[in-house]
């Protein structure tokens, strides 16, 4: 995988290969723009849909939602 920034997108490219005792047997290429959203855009597109943001976690690099629990940080 292969990415590079590009203003607020990102070029994306995958390669696959299909090998078998040191042979490639297959191979395929792909590429696309991705446009990254911030973590704040992710929650608060998903909250539309029912879903809240989970207790504190310890890897905040990893997004952590689930449809339908009560959010921590809203009033009872």
């Amino acid at each position: 995988m292969v990415m590079s920034a590009d203003g607020g997108r990102i070029r994306a490219r995958f390669d696959y290969w299909v090998r078998a005792q040191r042979r490639v047997l297959r191979e395929h290429a792909e590429a696309f723009w991705m446009w990254p959203a911030s973590p704040a855009e992710v929650i608060g597109e998903l909250r539309r849909h029912g879903f809240v943001p989970l207790p504190e976690r310890t890897d905040m690099s990893v997004l952590a939602l689930a449809l339908g629990w009560p959010d921590p940080g809203s009033p009872s």
